[in-house]
């Protein structure tokens, strides 16, 4: 007999060059990284990749990135501090201060979200927040945005009605006072996202979507909402 069996293997969803997410081939998957996490001043820290990547090139890159952000911010929290030397002899409320703390959202499928939450207070009623996400392939070292994840005008659309029904919902149990007129579509360019093991979460910042009162708001898109047409 000439017959030749195949193993199939168990694929959840291809992404963007030949990303391959959950696959039983030991090829194909990839252990978490293992990181510490550093602090570079009071408020500002970041993660420093210890293992889990094997290309060093790659992982000192991730690593520099990680400690560009947290070395901006101190930047930042110097500049406030001198300001409110001069601030605080007109009665201006303080102190001024930027800080920023990391959150390794995802770790998984070969795959790293790594997001850093933004603190800055330059006086007013209260300090001002922002979440910055840096997504990783862990093998080639690839950052992604959301662009490289939603492909397509139609695959976009998708993920706007999907995203819109989940606030009508959210507002109409009470959990949120989203301002469903003014948002009209996710941003590819610029917008906030991580990964989750089924999808991506968007991250809507303050105001952007809600008032101050509800945060940062992230909300989950699975992966067949917008690209189960997608070869």
């Amino acid at each position: 007999m000439n017959k030749r069996w195949i193993v199939p293997l168990i694929v959840c969803f291809s992404l963007l060059s030949g990303i391959i997410f959950a696959s039983v081939s030991k090829a194909n998957t990839c252990p978490p990284v293992k990181y510490k996490i550093q602090q570079l001043s009071e408020g500002i820290s970041y993660p420093l990749i210890t293992s889990g990547i094997d290309d060093q090139q790659i992982m000192d890159e991730m690593n520099r990135v990680f400690r560009k952000h947290a070395e901006n911010v101190q930047k930042t929290d110097k500049k406030y501090k001198e300001q409110y030397t001069h601030d605080q002899l007109i009665g201006t409320p303080g102190p001024y201060y930027a800080h920023t703390q990391p959150t390794v959202r995802f770790n998984s499928n070969c795959l790293l979200s790594v997001s850093f939450i933004d603190e800055s207070y330059t006086g007013g009623a209260h300090g001002m927040h922002y979440e910055k996400v840096y997504n990783y392939d862990t093998r080639s070292g690839r950052q992604y945005q959301l662009n490289d994840i939603i492909h397509t005008k139609k695959e976009l659309k998708k993920v706007n009605a999907y995203l819109t029904k989940q606030m009508i919902k959210l507002k109409n149990e009470g959990r949120y006072d989203f301002f469903l007129d003014s948002f009209k579509s996710v941003d590819l360019k610029h917008g906030q996202f991580y990964f989750y093991d089924h999808g991506i979460v968007i991250v809507f910042q303050e105001y952007e979507v809600a008032p101050y009162s509800n945060g940062i708001i992230h909300l989950k898109v699975p992966y067949h909402v917008f690209i189960e047409d997608r070869e």
